[in-house]
This record gives C-alpha cells, structure tokens and sequence, in this order.
C-alpha cells in the first residue's frame, strides 16, 4: 500500500472545532448485537445493554449510529452525562424513523442522491432530524452516506474485486455504466447539499461526507473533489472511512492514500477499523491495515472514531483503542517536532 499523505489545499477546509482531536470516540455499532437481544424486552433494557458494552472501554466520547430509536436514544442521553460522555457525532439517520423495522435501519435507507424529488426530499427531511438532533447535543458533525446510482446497484462485484487484489473486467465493466447515469444523481445529490448546508452553519454541525464501500455508491473520489469545490466555505468536508478506501484500493480503484492526498485539507472526521480481504469494521490490530501510516495521515483529524462491528471482543478492542491512542500520541509530537525545527 503507498504511503499516505496530506492534502493541503485551500477552500475545503469545514472549520470543525478541535476539542476532541486528541481522543477517540466509539460508535455504538459495536454494541448492537447485544443490545438488539435485548429489544424485544423494551428500549430500558436495550439502552441497558449497550451501556453494558461501552462501559468495557475507557472512552468518553460516543457516535451515535442508525440503529438507535428515539426511545432508546432518550433512555442513554443522561446515563451519557451520569458518566461524564459526550457525543462526539452522529451517522444519519439518527434515530431510526418511527415505522421503520430495525432490520432496515441503514444510513442508505434514504437516497439523498435520488432524481426523483419526492424521495431526496425525505432523505433531506430525515438528515435534518439527525442534524438538530446533533446540534441538541453540541455533536460536532454528522456523518451522511450521499446515496448511490441506484441503476447498477450490485454488491457482490466489489468483493470479487477486493478478493481478486486488482480490478476485474466485472467491475471495470461495472464502473463503465456507472459512468453513464451518475451524473443526474450528482444533480441531486447537489440539490440535497445546497439545503443541508444552508442549515448545517446555524445548527453548528459539520456534515461529514463519507467515502463508501460499493463502487455504485456515491461519492466517487473525482465526485466529491466535485462536490466539496461546488460547496467551498460551507460546513461539509471528507469523513474518512479507511476500511472502505482499503477495499476499494484492493479491488484496484483508488489507492486508500489518495483520498487523503487530494481532501485531506477538507477532513470532518474518520472511522477506523482494520480490513483484510473484502471484510472491514475488525478492531484495530485484527486485520492488514498499516496503522503508523494511517494514524499519522490522520492525526489532524478533528474526530476519531472507531467503528467496529459488534463481533470484536471487549478486549481487541481496549488493545486497538490503546495502539491507535499511543500511534496518534506519536504522530501529534513528530508534527510538533517539526513545525518547531
């Protein structure tokens, strides 16, 4: 994997406040399958269950995840501050629309990037709810997954891909009609931004526009150096997952560093999880990702925060958060060292 680097160019950057850039924040995916055992029994004992779990780590700053209900959200707000937590972010849509069965919360359960006008206004309708609902909280950004083109959705080709270790003729293929209808989506997904923007500054919320797993979802690289050029001096920037930029970069799209490269200078924030093969969201230390490299790309990042699905034990993850802890320690007293030589 090349080397990662810093973007530094002008007019990207979202101003997001750096109170928490020198610590970790944990999103509460990694305590959903325990917590959704507990369901059936009512959102006392769910949000019951998932205190249990991020009681295990020694962190104090959470992401609230899609998968959370109002009521559940409701019953872990003063356990937070009981604790001395802060929610640190939220990953639209948060929380879960009332109606909507559990096994469809998903942060793609609107299409932000949909033509047709009646379903992107329900997508910017429910990021609207998730934004207040940060700024409620004094959450520095929302992380919003911008949609897909939604006539070549197909998953499994990027995991050929990724398994392959280079760009199949399936997936160059897949690319190609991508190509075709991707710019009407582009037209929609502008005219979503254009409103989330306008309210994203007096709410006091970064949007954080996540670079993807699936190759049809959007953005692209070259999509969102659209975007955020389209949108300069508004509060939106990259929001940085690094196990999708690595599988993308094993199928043989982007290199993972090259996100960085030309948007670093526009970071909101990141999700951190190890990969290997096709299969991301591992506690950091489980998989292939070179941690040095990365933690020192993003040591500038304004939130940090791992993403890690619920199979990881406790303790993988307090040995992940106390590396990435020390990595980024190292990386912030390199940087000092230098700017003062």
């Amino acid at each position: 994997m090349p080397p990662f680097g810093l973007g530094r160019q002008p007019g990207w950057a979202p101003h997001v406040n750096q109170q928490y850039s020198n610590r970790l924040s944990v999103s509460t995916v990694w305590a959903k399958a325990r917590s959704l055992e507990a369901a059936p029994h009512g959102p006392g004992p769910e949000a019951a269950a998932i205190l249990a779990v991020l009681d295990q780590l020694d962190l104090d700053l959470v992401e609230l995840e899609y998968r959370l209900t109002g009521e559940v959200i409701e019953r872990l707000l003063p356990e937070f501050k009981a604790r001395g937590w802060r929610v640190s972010s939220l990953h639209n849509f948060a929380p879960l629309p009332v109606g909507v069965p559990r096994n469809k919360a998903s942060g793609d359960l609107f299409n932000l990037a949909a033509p047709d006008r009646e379903e992107r206004e329900r997508a910017v309708e429910y990021t609207l709810r998730t934004m207040e609902l940060a700024s409620d909280q004094e959450a520095e950004a929302v992380v919003l997954h911008l949609g897909e083109v939604s006539e070549v959705a197909e998953k499994g080709v990027i995991r050929r891909g990724a398994d392959a270790g280079a760009m199949i003729p399936e997936l160059a293929a897949h690319l190609e009609k991508r190509a075709l209808y991707a710019p009407r989506h582009m037209d929609a997904v502008s005219f979503s931004l254009e409103r989330l923007a306008e309210r994203a500054a007096p709410l006091g919320v970064a949007l954080g526009l996540e670079n993807r797993y699936h190759a049809y979802q959007i953005p692209s690289l070259p999509e969102l150096t659209i975007l955020l050029e389209r949108f300069a001096g508004a509060p939106l920037g990259l929001w940085y997952d690094c196990g999708h930029a690595w599988v993308q970069e094993r199928a043989g799209m982007e290199p993972a560093s090259q996100w960085l490269d030309t948007l670093g200078a526009g970071l909101v924030g990141c999700h951190l999880h190890d990969a290997k093969g096709h299969d991301d969201h591992q506690a950091p230390g489980a998989g292939k990702m070179d941690w040095p490299a990365l933690t020192a790309a993003l040591a500038h990042a304004p939130l940090k925060v791992l993403e890690v699905a619920s199979g990881a034990e406790a303790g993988q993850m307090r040995e992940g958060a106390a590396m990435l802890a020390e990595l980024f320690a190292q990386a912030k007293r390199r940087e000092r060292k230098e700017a003062s030589a």
